[in-house]
């Protein structure tokens, strides 16, 4: 899989600038609580943030205001520590709590203190304890071999039949195999016609499960893994996208988790300061912008294998062109 340069469009859609501005107003709630004890999962909200603005870059291409605004948030939250730091602390969650900067770095942006944490960290013989955490150190180059995604999309996905009770358990597992599989709905894996159609036909029902339960941000990363399994559906897409607007009256241009979250924001009329307003919206908030991103033309991209019988994956890193290093130190 292979990308060329991205070329800004002269003018980014309104919905896309208006949920870039969304999360750029709101930068300082994805930082961790300062407890020390605070759960293991604090720093996701960074996390996903650090990995959307690494896909959003590569697909927008410079010049985006907003996520310039971005970039120096995460690099200042990295330089400052806080990752460095969160992983010294915890040694065994060490990559974990590094995917901030994973991604960052995936960006082209190098942080001192990190880069030291990351070496010892080796040393200790510590390995990534998840696909996610694996896909994050692939994006930064820091795998000497590449990951066959798409055995484990084959293996995750299309391993076994699933109930109705299964695809609920299992949602989020089916499309996040996926997104690692097609550089997050952007290009096609290297699985044949048959198991792509396979995969399409689960992500169906997964679709019309999520708008059933009224899961947003579960029926976005559908569309998103419909979309890198040549499966996406430009009206359903269009659907989406006129609810979104209506959702988005209530989340002061956010976009709410699921139902339940719309209607309680709506309910408590929230601010949009309001810390709910943020816990409520963010993570659906970014995965539409991932989703928005496939559309803006001007990225271009080279499809993976689309013949019905792909050659093996490659083992090596993935020949995608990272940007440039740039090194800050760590103040």
């Amino acid at each position: 899989m292979t990308y060329g340069p991205a070329t800004r469009p002269a003018t980014l859609p309104e919905p896309l600038t208006r949920a870039l501005t969304w999360v750029g107003d709101r930068l300082p709630a994805f930082l961790p609580p300062p407890d020390p004890a605070a759960p293991r999962d604090r720093l996701k909200p960074l996390s996903e943030l650090a990995l959307a603005h690494h896909w959003l870059a590569a697909r927008l291409g410079p010049g985006v205001r907003e996520l310039d605004g971005w970039r120096d948030f995460l690099v200042e939250a990295c330089s400052g520590g806080l990752t460095a730091r969160a992983a010294t602390a915890g040694p065994a969650d060490a990559l974990y709590l590094m995917q901030p900067y994973l991604w960052l770095r995936a960006a082209g942006q190098v942080v001192d203190a990190c880069e030291d944490v990351l070496r010892v960290r080796a040393r200790a013989g510590v390995r990534p304890g998840s696909p996610g955490v694996l896909h994050a150190l692939e994006a930064a180059g820091l795998l000497r071999t590449g990951q066959d995604w798409a055995g484990l999309c084959r293996t995750a996905v299309l391993g076994r039949d699933r109930t109705e009770e299964d695809l609920t358990r299992d949602a989020y597992r089916v499309t996040h195999a996926v997104f690692y599989a097609t550089d997050m709905g952007a290009t096609a894996p290297a699985l044949s016609t048959a198991e792509r159609d396979r995969i399409a036909t689960l992500l169906h029902r997964l679709r019309g499960l999520a708008e059933r339960a009224g899961r947003w941000d579960l029926l976005i990363e559908t569309h998103i893994a419909l979309r890198g399994v040549g499966a996406g559906s430009p009206a359903a897409e269009e659907e989406w996208a006129a609810r979104r607007e209506t959702l988005a009256v209530h989340c002061h241009g956010g976009t709410p988790l699921d139902e339940a979250a719309a209607r309680r924001l709506a309910r408590d009329r929230a601010g949009p300061d309001d810390p709910a307003l943020f816990r409520s919206c963010y993570h659906a908030t970014l995965a539409d912008l991932l989703l928005q991103s496939l559309s803006v033309p001007g990225t271009q991209e080279t499809q993976g294998d689309l013949s019905p019988c792909p050659k093996p994956p490659s083992r090596q890193p993935s020949s995608r062109q990272r940007p440039p290093l740039t090194r800050t130190s760590s103040s």
